[in-house]
């Protein structure tokens, strides 16, 4: 009895400590979205089926894309970009894993913003680039989001820009990035 009892206080002594209740997250929907502009032209586009991993035991995150989900507001950049730039046959998918990320003060019990340095590998057409910035991981009545946003360079991913549009592309696209997770449960 007197072990049960012990075990039974440590319990309640750790759980108001205790950051996470559950440790992984995912979502199949979100949100990537990169943004172009020059006194020539504005170019954005939007992916809203992006899926991602938010792991708390690992301190991590990924994401991955199909680059054809990409949606402009007009039809011919977005066959340019599939077809020329991107070249999403040959290339179908983006992705990011992180390969430093700090969720230690974030709680999952208490509502807030946190913010969470996050370093990794931005792959674009079997190019690599690393990636630093701060995600904003939100807890709000036990629900997760994050957002965050970086730029990257076409050159980065040895994207070639004919002569012709190269005034049109800037040189740094800022990429936004934002999801909300669901509780990740094996089946």
């Amino acid at each position: 009895m007197r072990t049960y009892l012990i075990l039974l206080i440590a319990v309640c002594v750790y759980l108001p400590f205790s950051n996470t209740l559950a440790q992984t997250y995912f979502t199949k929907d979100a949100s990537i979205s990169f943004y172009s502009q020059t006194p020539l032209e504005e170019i954005e586009a939007l992916n809203e089926k992006a899926v991602s991993i938010l792991n708390f035991d690992e301190n991590s995150i990924q994401f991955s894309v199909l680059m054809k989900g990409f949606h402009f507001k007009n039809a011919l950049m977005q066959t340019h970009f599939n077809e020329n730039y991107i070249e999403s046959d040959k290339y179908p998918k983006a992705s990011f894993a992180s390969t430093a990320m700090d969720l230690t003060n974030i709680s999952l019990t208490e509502d807030g913003d946190y913010v969470a340095p996050v370093s990794g590998i931005l792959t674009v057409r079997s190019k690599e680039k690393e990636i630093s910035t701060e995600a904003i991981i939100s807890v709000n009545d036990g629900k997760i989001s994050g957002k965050a946003s970086f730029t990257v360079s076409p050159d980065d991913f040895e994207i070639e820009i004919p002569s012709l549009v190269k005034g049109k592309i800037a040189k740094e696209i800022e990429v936004k990035v934002t999801a909300n997770y669901q509780l990740y449960e094996k089946s």
